[in-house]
């Protein structure tokens, strides 16, 4: 019973350290009941509670997925508490090999290297497989502390995962008298901390000025795609947009399928964005708005510029049961109804810059990858249009725009978010959120940014620093487990 107790306290310290709880030092301290677990079992024990571990704090993270196939999706309720379920069982997956991982190196001295080693390798296993999710990664945590976070423009998030878990064992193993392992940890935090300060002052670049503006209309997701909201929606932004040119704005962004028509098919509302557009003092606006071509669909973001056309970006890493069902042949009668809200779209066939904006369509932003790729790509600035009205005042909203704060910070971009019925905001190079519109609310944000002509180490290289911390993890553990098997072998012999 203590071990179960333990392992759920595991969990909940994980999922409280997020929004909308947020308390941050919990992350430091999260993985202690899992090493006390793993300390006094077996390896069966360890897999089984590291299991019940990921589940609790999954179901803490990512409850109001049921919520949004319920709603949004069509499913009964119990069709999307079971979904649901098997998706916390499947994260939950990594907390398990996590404690088998502890549990072989529990005597280690090594392992305040090769367990966050091993955790970094599973989280990106998470960025990348079964199209991957790379939700709430341990380092999002500490998005509070500013300071402690710049270092991804080294490794991206997943050094500071890494560091995270190396405070955790060093802290356990000090409980345990043993006072050797927290000084290291205690040299590598500080020694971020105050890079990271520094860095914040001293951010050294090529950059031009752009004033930026984002409306958030507010409309309600169960009203955004009846007919007779369009014109009111269209109203809404063009009054928003004529504010923020009113204030300067040289670019606006509204957010994702703002335009609740096919813009550039059905021409009534498509004029009046056009009109919009030449009204606009050479503004550049970029508008989102569902597409169809060659028989397909797109979720599209148009860029225009005097009434005319400059570009525009198709989202390329869909939503799985969302925006398209994977293996659709065999799931569509089972799960059809959750992309009837707003239909099967298709990929874009390459993610790249429009002008100077590196684009991000909703979820996008979670995954370091495609950001990079658009910096390489010579973006100057990142844009992500959003629309997470699917997810109500629920913790999502804040759990995003967190994780796409990141992107500012590993590629040392400014992010223009637009979202439709918030959070959007205006973010800085080094993550700090400088204006924001809260959730449920109608409004304008007007700032001046700056297109930035620097590639970090991130963006250059990707996630190198930590494949590196990877290996030396992978290499150790494979030793010691050949180790092991020669050595029973022997034994029987």
């Amino acid at each position: 019973m203590k071990k179960l107790f333990l392992a759920i306290l595991s969990g909940l310290l994980y999922a409280l350290s997020f929004p909308d709880t947020s308390i941050w030092p919990f992350i430091l301290i999260f993985a202690l009941p899992l090493f006390i677990i793993v300390d006094k079992s077996t390896w069966k024990e360890a897999l089984f509670f590291g299991l019940v571990a990921g589940l609790v704090a999954w179901a803490g993270i990512i409850y109001w997925v049921a919520y949004v196939m319920y709603f949004f999706g069509g499913l009964s309720f119990f069709s999307a508490c079971a979904v649901l379920t098997i998706f916390i069982l499947y994260l939950a997956l990594y907390f398990s090999a996590f404690a088998w991982i502890s549990w072989l190196e529990k005597d280690s001295a090594l392992a305040l290297f090769t367990l966050p080693g091993a955790w970094v390798l599973l989280e990106l296993i998470r960025t990348y497989a079964l199209s991957g999710f790379p939700w709430e990664l341990a380092g999002y945590a500490l998005f509070p502390i500013g300071p402690a976070i710049q270092v991804s423009e080294i490794g991206g998030v997943y050094i500071i995962s890494g560091i995270i878990i190396m405070v955790n064992l060093s802290l356990y193993r000090a409980l345990k008298g043993r006072y050797t392992a927290i000084a290291v940890s205690l040299i590598v935090f500080i020694g971020i901390m105050t890079w990271g300060y520094w860095r914040m002052e001293h951010l050294d670049y090529k950059a031009f000025p752009l004033r930026a503006a984002v409306v958030q209309a507010s409309v309600p997701q169960e009203e955004k795609w009846l007919p007779s909201m369009v014109e009111p929606s269209l109203e809404t932004y063009s009054r928003l947009t004529k504010i923020a040119v009113s204030r300067g704005a040289e670019v606006i962004v509204w957010p994702e399928s703002a335009c609740n028509f096919f813009l550039f098919r059905q021409w009534e509302p498509t004029m009046k964005v056009i009109d919009l557009s030449k009204e606009c003092n050479n503004t550049l606006l970029m508008a989102g708005s569902p597409a169809f071509e060659e028989g397909k669909y797109f979720n599209r973001v148009w860029a225009l510029r005097n009434g005319s056309i400059c570009g525009f970006y198709d989202k390329t890493h869909l939503v799985p049961f969302g925006e398209y069902l994977p293996l659709a042949y065999l799931l569509k009668p089972i799960f059809g109804t959750l992309t009837k809200g707003i239909g099967d779209f298709s990929s874009g066939s390459k993610i790249h810059p429009v002008g100077d904006a590196g684009i991000l369509i909703c979820f996008e932003s979670i995954f370091p990858g495609l950001s990079r790729t658009l910096c390489r790509e010579n973006a100057l600035y990142l844009v992500n249009a959003s629309n997470d009205a699917w997810f109500r005042t629920w913790s999502a909203p804040q759990q995003l725009l967190r994780m796409s704060a990141f992107r500012s910070i590993e590629t040392r971009r400014w992010l223009i978010r637009s979202v439709n019925h918030g959070i959007s905001a205006i973010i800085d190079p080094t993550g700090r959120i400088r204006c924001r519109i809260g959730l449920n609310k109608e409004g304008v944000l007007v700032d001046d940014i700056e297109k930035i002509h620097y590639s970090t180490f991130y963006s250059r290289h990707g996630p190198i620093i930590d494949w590196l911390w990877v290996i030396v993890a992978i290499v150790v553990l494979t030793i010691k487990i050949l180790n092991a098997t020669y050595f029973r072998h022997n034994a029987r012999v």
